[in-house]
């Protein structure tokens, strides 16, 4: 009796669980989902929750994208906002290697957000023009093609 009762209340959540992932791909399909209005460095929320664009912490995005363009490496761009005293985004005068790295790979800087869902087997959404859109697509375009030759590993 008692394996009855467990085998039934294993069921009741996998059809509660399945449930669950299907409105999170109904909402990510349609555009909806709250996860394409995350935040993140260089944006703030509106009153709506909307993302809208943080004046000064763009120019630090466009600087970092400039820079990258420019030659640098990931460790001399962490090396030229400590000379410029620009703090990272947790206010430390050293910026973590990790998140120069994420925001160079980051869509959400071109006004594209991105949602994987159900992990790394999951569906991946993206929603275009979803916020207003710091970097051009011509710009994040050539930095992800210059990080494809600068790499050495295959």
């Amino acid at each position: 009796m008692v394996s009855t009762i467990e085998a039934c209340t294993q069921a009741e959540n996998e059809t509660r669980s399945d449930n669950i992932k299907w409105g999170i791909k109904q909402r990510a399909s349609n555009g909806s989902l709250g996860f394409y209005r995350r935040k993140c460095y260089g944006y703030d929320k509106d009153e709506n929750g909307d993302l809208v664009i943080n004046e000064k912490q763009a120019e630090v995005i466009k600087l970092i994208f400039d820079l990258y363009l420019g030659g640098k490496s990931v460790l001399g761009i962490v090396k030229e906002l400590k000379e410029r005293s620009i703090k990272s985004p947790t206010g430390k005068d050293n910026w973590p290697k990790r998140s120069i790295e994420e925001m160079l790979s980051n869509e959400k800087y071109i006004g594209v957000s991105v949602v994987n869902v159900g992990g790394e087997e999951g569906q991946i959404y993206k929603l275009n023009n979803s916020h207003p859109a710091i970097i051009s697509k011509e710009k994040f375009d050539a930095v992800q093609e210059d990080h494809l030759n600068r790499s050495n590993v295959e």
